[in-house]
């Protein structure tokens, strides 16, 4: 310390003190001139919790299951959106504040005033606490403590009305989702129902579900064929016999009082008794059975006509009317069976043909049951899902679903909460001071010339006499006396006027300073959401 020269120095600060005065002037009055420009900012705040479904998940499920922090970014977005934030403008008028004003303009002055807090995605660990009640804070800025109030009411009522729009429209479209799911099943089971019922009708004779009777049908046929063939073959027979007894004997020696045909008939008569009780009267066995008594009926009265003996004259006829009338019946017993051979045959065609069209009809009947029954499915969860959306509807028109609570109510805040004009003036001045102490440390710093005798001494070598200082002439003082006095009033009097121009008739000094933010700072303005493309 012994070698500063405090007496230079405050030597050298006096002879730079209008550089000083100046500067440290002109920042003082610009923080000065801010501090009572700019216009006082009201914030009125709400709070808004986020309550869980009124009624327990475990009686009805809510059908809009939408995570709440997803719905509070949702919400805030539909907010911020131009036409929700034009509208708000027009309602809490400030719209009406400057007519000038293009929409963009408006919508960027609405969004500005607009801040969300809360509603952040919690981390919980599963041994750590649970989580907190979700919160959204919602805060308006104004110049004026009504328009604040104004605003955030006008903005919270927006966020409930969103809100529960949002959760209405969506239990809608469920419903209306699950009316048309029920609507198509519905018509689509139908149209199953009447295809398996038009495949059942056209393939009666050959479904899977009388493919065992079938089989058995067959069986009985093909032994009654058998017993048919056996039967044929000894009536042929017994037709050679007597023709041969008669050729060698001239007479058969037997006169058939009964046919066989009656025996037959009468034998079908108590097959039938039997059946019936077994069988329906329409079934195709019964049905069989009623052909061949038929049959068997006519045959007998034809039997019985030609052995009709009027006045005794058909014996006088001799041998051979005698060997016609035995061989009549057997004749007529063979035509018998090869009428029942052939419908025997025929009736196992045709169970053979259905047999083998019953495992394809299996096949298509099986599946036709398949889609039936997966459409049966379809239409009970659909069925049960439109239940569950209708109850769903229901909660959300009662509020009774996730919903959002004003628990804070905005108010009219009785003071403005910025700007701190005295600190921005206090700034303004230690700024000033700050900058005024920095230009002359500057500028002595920048100035190698030589000023003291100690700087002849220690540059020159030189070992002055005497020093003699600079003297002003009476008007070089005047002169710098006006030019300090004038840089002064300059900056006391034209940079806060301009100011205050600047403020009043081209912008607001701190929508200016918002511009020059976003012009350095791209991004910091408030994001205002699009709207979405239909």
């Amino acid at each position: 310390m012994g070698k500063l020269d405090l007496k230079f120095y405050w030597a050298i600060f006096l002879r730079r003190s209008p550089y000083f005065m100046l500067v440290a002037a002109l920042l003082t009055a610009i923080g000065l001139t801010v501090a009572f420009i700019l216009p006082p900012v009201y914030i009125s705040r709400a709070s808004i919790l986020v309550e869980p479904q009124q009624i327990s998940g475990n009686l009805v499920q809510s059908t809009v299951a939408i995570d709440p922090y997803q719905q509070i970014q949702i919400l805030q977005r539909r907010v911020m959106t131009r036409a929700s934030l034009f509208d708000l403008a027009q309602k809490t008028g400030i719209a009406a504040d400057n007519p000038e004003a293009t929409t963009e303009d408006i919508i960027q002055n609405t969004a500005r005033r607009i801040v969300f807090s809360g509603g952040e995605p919690q981390e919980v660990t599963r041994n750590g606490p649970a989580p907190e009640a979700i919160m959204i804070g919602v805060s308006f800025e104004a110049e004026d403590a009504a328009l604040a109030a104004r605003g955030a009411n006008e903005v919270v009522s927006l966020i409930l009305q969103e809100n529960l729009r949002s959760r209405t429209s969506k239990a809608e479209e469920t419903v209306r989702f699950f009316e048309a799911e029920v609507e198509r099943l519905s018509a689509e089971l139908e149209e199953t129902s009447a295809a398996i019922s038009a495949f059942k009708t056209d393939n009666v004779e050959s479904l899977p579900d009388s493919l065992e009777t079938r089989r058995q049908q067959q069986s009985l046929e093909q032994e009654r064929l058998l017993a048919l063939e056996r039967e044929e073959s000894a009536l042929r027979n017994e037709r050679a016999t007597t023709v041969w007894v008669f050729e060698r004997t001239g007479t058969t020696g037997n006169l058939v009082t009964r046919s066989p045909e009656e025996t037959e008939l009468e034998a079908l008569k108590s097959e039938r008794i039997k059946q019936l009780a077994v069988y329906a009267p329409t079934s195709s066995r019964i049905r069989i059975l009623d052909t061949r008594i038929a049959a068997l009926e006519r045959l007998v009265e034809e039997q019985r006509a030609t052995r009709v003996v009027e006045g005794g004259g058909d014996l006088a006829a001799g041998p051979s009317s005698e060997l016609e009338l035995e061989l009549a019946p057997i004749d007529a017993r063979l035509e018998f069976i090869a009428q029942e051979k052939a419908l025997i045959e025929q009736t196992l065609v045709d169970l053979q043909s259905s047999i083998q069209q019953t495992p394809s009809n299996e096949m298509t009947l099986e599946r036709l049951e398949r889609e039936m029954a997966g459409l049966r499915a379809q239409h009970d969860s659909a069925t049960s899902g439109l239940a569950q959306a209708q109850a769903g509807l229901r909660i959300e028109l009662d509020a009774q679903g996730e919903r959002f609570t004003v628990i804070e109510n905005p108010v009219e805040p009785t003071g403005p909460e910025s700007p701190n004009r005295k600190l921005i003036a206090m700034a303004g001045m230690a700024g000033g001071i700050g900058a005024g102490l920095g230009l002359i440390v500057l500028m002595e710093l920048l100035n190698r010339s030589i000023r003291r005798p100690v700087d002849l001494t220690s540059t020159l070598g030189i070992q002055p006499i005497a020093t003699i200082p600079y003297i002003r002439t009476a008007a070089e003082a005047r002169l710098r006396r006006g030019l300090i006095v004038g840089s002064l009033l300059f900056v006391l009097v034209v940079i806060p006027l301009g100011l205050f121009l600047v403020n009043t008739y081209y912008m607001p000094l701190d929508l200016l300073v918002d511009q020059i933010q976003e012009i350095v700072r791209p991004g910091s303005a408030p994001e205002i959401a699009e709207p979405a493309q239909q």
